[in-house]
């Protein structure tokens, strides 16, 4: 079974998090993402740029012939986001090689908002009430695209049309977080908790908070994490995302593979996550980690449309740094940061200061492209 000194491809629509924590466990990562950000191409002994849809979707023909050229069969996989809405290609990319993660079929099932519903009331865990149709009264609902992920696609449910890529979500009182979670297929392990914070005004996910202990209460989360997971089949590292309000807590849904909250959790942790998932994958589940400092990340986007000059330096803490010249609508992802604090608000003040100095940056050096 290949170890490490070995190559492994990593596929997401952004795979820098995932190939860092590779590389620094003593793999050769080999990537294909939508971004080709600059410390992507770091950490990685050979990578490619896959084109992306309107709708976020990795070509299926680039990332496949991609991974042809740059992976020989014996190359395992590991995926990040991106394949939610299409498990087919994930399958078409796995078919001939080692897969280490959640196999497709699950992902799909676990992606299938009525499935997963069905299973949350089975297991007795609390979920928003779903629905393929609008409701009478859309006050109070959210529609949402099926597989999406980001929450850039939900909106509240008033004059939502029923479509077969669309469903309808109860909209609930609480605060987003999320639990990260190891399966090996049969069981599942809790491993830390973190918030979950969107973009003002909206439900776009912009980053997370992994404080130094989880919150009073949160037992009821792992608990329920744990027996989710198990019930749907993760392999490897995933997470489930929860509102909690007050003692009260709803899930929201699984995501069966290393998710956005990772550098975070590294960050908090003084510690590499890969080796963890790989652990999963071969039926060891780790214990629960022990953060020894606060974290925060952001997604920070583009304030207006851009392109970086080669002489633009970062601030520290930045990740996904996007090359010189690439063109950024205002709008989307042009890298994210990293923060630290002795606890959540220490490291919440830290990212903002970062923030700050990052836009600050961007408005003294950068010439804006007319949109």
């Amino acid at each position: 079974m290949p170890g490490r000194g070995d190559p492994v491809l990593i596929v997401a629509l952004s795979a820098r998090a995932l190939a860092a924590s590779a590389a620094a466990a003593g793999f050769r990562p080999v990537a294909l993402d939508a971004f080709g950000d600059l410390d992507l191409r770091e950490v990685a002994v050979a990578w490619a740029r896959i084109p992306v849809g309107a709708d976020w979707r990795l070509s299926r023909a680039a990332l496949l012939a991609a991974a042809r050229t740059l992976a020989p069969p014996t190359c395992p996989l590991v995926y990040g986001s991106g394949f939610e809405r299409d498990p087919a290609t994930l399958a078409a990319l796995a078919r001939g090689r080692p897969l280490w993660g959640t196999p497709p079929e699950r992902l799909r099932r676990a992606k299938d908002p009525f499935h997963l519903a069905r299973v949350c009331r089975r297991l007795g865990l609390p979920h928003p009430e779903v629905r393929r149709t609008p409701p009478a009264d859309p006050a109070g609902w959210l529609v949402k695209r099926r597989g999406a992920a980001g929450g850039a696609h939900v909106r509240p449910a008033a004059g939502a049309r029923p479509r077969p890529d669309r469903y309808f979500q109860r909209r609930m009182p609480g605060r987003p977080c999320s639990v990260l979670v190891a399966g090996d297929g049969r069981r599942a392990r809790a491993l830390g908790f973190a918030w979950q914070r969107t973009r003002p005004g909206g439900f776009r996910f912009r980053g997370v908070t992994v404080p130094r202990a989880p919150p009073r209460g949160s037992e009821r989360l792992f608990a329920a994490a744990e027996t989710l997971a198990a019930a749907l089949g993760l392999v490897g590292l995933g997470s489930v995302d929860f509102l909690r309000h007050g003692t009260r807590f709803w899930v929201l849904e699984l995501n069966p593979r290393p998710t956005a909250a990772l550098d975070a959790f590294e960050t908090a942790c003084d510690l590499r996550l890969f080796p963890l998932h790989l652990a999963a994958c071969r039926g060891r589940l780790p214990t629960v980690l022990r953060p020894r400092r606060a974290a925060a990340s952001e997604i920070v986007f583009a304030p207006t449309t851009l392109r970086l000059p080669d002489e633009f330096r970062w601030p520290e803490g930045c990740r996904d740094r996007t090359p010189p010249g690439t063109p950024v609508p205002a709008g989307a992802p042009l890298c994210t940061l990293l923060a630290t604090g002795p606890d959540a608000a220490a490291a919440e003040e830290d990212l903002e200061r970062r923030r700050a100095a990052l836009y600050r940056g961007i408005a003294a050096r950068v010439p804006h492209d007319e949109p």
